[in-house]
């Protein structure tokens, strides 16, 4: 079982977290299990950092889907422009098609951050925790989250048994 989860890799866009706030960044991550530790390597511009976690003491691991909420805000704030602006346009007699764009551009971009969502996954540990936008299909990203949860249980298990 373990010859198998040695070769289990991921990778993604960077994300840093601070203070319970996901803040994307620039950068490649990926995390990679090897043995009974989880090793992770940001390169960045000229920058890269290896970081080296015991499977053990991972707590959890979560995967995030949610919309776009800067796009939704815009798209609302638009919507809310053009709507006021195109019945404004009616009482005063002015066209109301530059009113009406907004108005649909509005709507579009609430629409579009609805249906264009960002995923991230968030391993935690207790001094450490690794989060990175997923690139590709979710499902490789949750057998990863699999693997690595019934790794840490099966080592965490076998330190039980022990002591």
């Amino acid at each position: 079982m373990t010859s198998r989860l040695k070769s289990a890799e991921i990778s993604g866009s960077c994300a840093q977290f601070w203070n319970g706030i996901i803040i994307p960044s620039n950068g490649v991550i990926s995390v990679k299990i090897d043995g009974s530790n989880l090793n992770a390597t940001v390169k960045s511009g000229l920058e890269k950092k290896d970081s080296r976690t015991r499977i053990q003491n991972i707590d959890s691991v979560e995967i995030h889907t949610m919309p776009m909420y800067l796009l939704m805000a815009i798209g609302i704030g638009l919507a809310v422009v053009g709507l006021i602006g195109w019945i404004a346009t009616f009482s005063n007699g002015n066209s109301p098609m530059f009113a009406f764009v907004l108005l649909l551009a509005g709507v579009a971009s609430v629409v579009l951050s609805i249906l264009n969502k960002q995923r991230y996954m968030a391993i935690y540990s207790l001094r450490y925790t690794i989060v990175m936008y997923l690139k590709g299909s979710p499902e490789l990203y949750q057998q990863f989250a699999s693997r690595v949860m019934t790794l840490a249980d099966s080592l965490n298990q076998a330190d039980i048994s022990q002591s």
